[in-house]
């Protein structure tokens, strides 16, 4: 795996560009304190609310607890700055921590449908396409984190997670985000398995797990119930709110920026509380809504001003941020999917996440598309370039070389034009670079065509090997849950990868 210098392996980065003022964000904060301070957060679990109450939060209308600025700091103060995400080697493990480094790209998560390129038409999610996403989601250049990408719909819901987490790490050596979990005793089981496969020996940054507050500043029960479990865990915990402007955010977008703020350090109060210094991260998932329909928008570049606020945000905490970028409100690869995700893509990345996501997403993020994993791959390509800064040492501003160059009337002939020609050409595959002739004479290909191309050549790499017996104990640990949950019957795990990988051979 190479990836591009733009996501931190060896290129220098420019200075972050911040879209909003110091002053904007500090007034955000202050808005976001006051707001738990005075509305609080909906608790319906008695058990977490006796916890919050024990860190000095204290009883609000009906279930609400009321968070005092003092706790909110304390729990800031308990996080640690910095942890290593750990892959199964060394050289994919990702370092987390707030400051304005490098940009780590990961996939959309667990959509149930995939859509067709060319048509929009869409087909359930199998277990056989989470292991074909994760071979292609392996051999994209940009993509450092790997998630998963869909929710099999053969598999039962208890036991999705795990068929998920087994799909991926039969196909990649990249560091594999958590899923989603909906059950607490999923946390553990999940652990089990990422531990098998880093060989951590149970250590929490072999795993990440997202929870969801409710907007508008609601702690259900099954996520506060699930924070618990997973700090007491010791797993790094990721606070995932998704707010939409004008239905369950306010329509001022600083506004909306403010609750998703307070929704994430309820959240980062509960995890501290239980297991002070496990680790954090900040997630932000704050939408425009159509002002007509009320509906969330994922396309719009309002969705760039979220991502680029929410980092600043969490940067201003100590916070690393996993923010949106690559999306798109378009069913198909057309132009309208091209410039919102690219636009969105890079507003976010300018005021550099940790994380940025969405890679593979389609129709507002409720589908997928392989074929759109390659083209993000390319935009990504893009973006990370523009964020990259260029040379401007005195090799790179060699008047001599300008001089020679310019006395030639070419530079074809200087060797500095041989030396930095190729790293300073933006990284391309998929994008079509010459002539109008040549591009008829090759029949005319379109991106899709390319896509797809590139699509059969990634799915016809063979995937890393995992080390001798890892597979079957991931397979032990599924067939251990099922039968914790009282399951009758369940797809055998092993026989399900067989399926997966004769289709991805034939």
């Amino acid at each position: 795996m190479t990836p591009h210098p733009g996501t931190g392996a060896g290129g220098r980065l420019g200075a972050p560009v911040p879209l909003w003022s110091d002053e904007a964000v500090a007034s955000m904060h202050g808005a976001a304190l006051e707001v738990l301070s005075r509305a609080g957060v909906k608790v319906p679990s008695q058990a977490v609310r006796d916890l919050l109450a024990e860190a000095g939060c204290r009883p609000g209308d009906g279930d609400r607890m009321t968070i005092p600025a003092e706790v909110v700091a304390a729990a800031l103060e308990a996080c640690p700055p910095s942890f290593t995400l750990k892959a199964r080697g060394e050289e994919a493990d990702l370092t987390i921590d707030a400051e304005p480094g490098p940009v780590y790209v990961h996939n959309m998560g667990e959509v149930a449908m995939l859509l067709d390129a060319r048509t929009g038409t869409p087909r359930q999610a199998l277990f056989a396409d989470q292991v074909a996403a994760g071979r292609v989601m392996h051999n994209l250049r940009h993509q450092r984190s790997v998630n998963p990408l869909l929710s099999p719909q053969d598999v039962p819901g208890e036991l999705l997670p795990l068929y998920s987490y087994l799909a991926l790490a039969t196909q990649t050596d990249k560091y594999l985000g958590g899923p989603g979990i909906s059950l607490a005793a999923q946390a553990g089981q999940l652990a089990e398995m990422a531990a098998v496969v880093t060989g951590g020996g149970g250590d929490s940054c072999s795993l990440d797990v997202a929870f969801s507050p409710v907007p508008p500043l609601q702690l259900g029960s099954e996520v506060s119930e699930g924070l618990v479990a997973a700090a007491r865990a010791g797993l790094v915990c990721e606070a995932l709110p998704c707010p939409s402007m004008g239905t369950t955010a306010p329509a001022p977008l600083a506004a909306a920026l403010a609750q998703q703020h307070a929704e994430v350090l309820a959240a980062v109060v509960v995890v501290q509380t239980v297991n002070p210094g496990t680790p954090v991260y900040y997630g932000a998932r704050l939408l425009p809504g159509d002002p007509r329909t009320g509906a969330a928008v994922w396309g719009r570049p309002v969705l760039g001003l979220c991502a680029a606020g929410a980092t600043l945000l969490a940067r201003r905490c100590g916070l690393a941020c996993d923010c949106y970028g690559l999306a798109t409100d378009a069913m198909l690869l057309d132009a309208q999917n091209g410039y919102e995700r690219a636009l969105n893509g890079l507003l976010g990345a300018l005021a550099r996440p940790r994380f940025l996501s969405g890679v593979g997403s389609l129709h507002s993020v409720v589908a997928a598309g392989l074929e759109q994993l390659e083209v993000d791959d390319e935009v990504l390509g893009y973006v990370l370039y523009a964020i990259e800064e260029r040379p401007w040492d005195d090799e790179a501003l060699d008047v001599d070389a300008l001089v020679e160059g310019a006395l030639a009337g070419t530079f074809l002939g200087v060797k500095q034009t041989r030396r930095y020609l190729r790293s300073e050409a933006c990284p391309s595959a998929l994008s079509y670079p010459h002539g109008l002739q040549e591009w008829l004479a090759a029949g005319a290909p379109s991106v899709v065509d390319r896509a797809e191309a590139r699509l059969r050549e990634h799915l016809a790499t063979p995937a890393p090997d995992l080390p001798a017996g890892v597979e079957e104990e991931l397979c032990g640990i599924i067939d251990r849950a099922a039968r914790s949950y009282g399951l009758p019957e369940w797809p055998d795990p092993r026989r399900l990868l067989a399926e997966a990988r004769s289709a991805l051979e034939g």
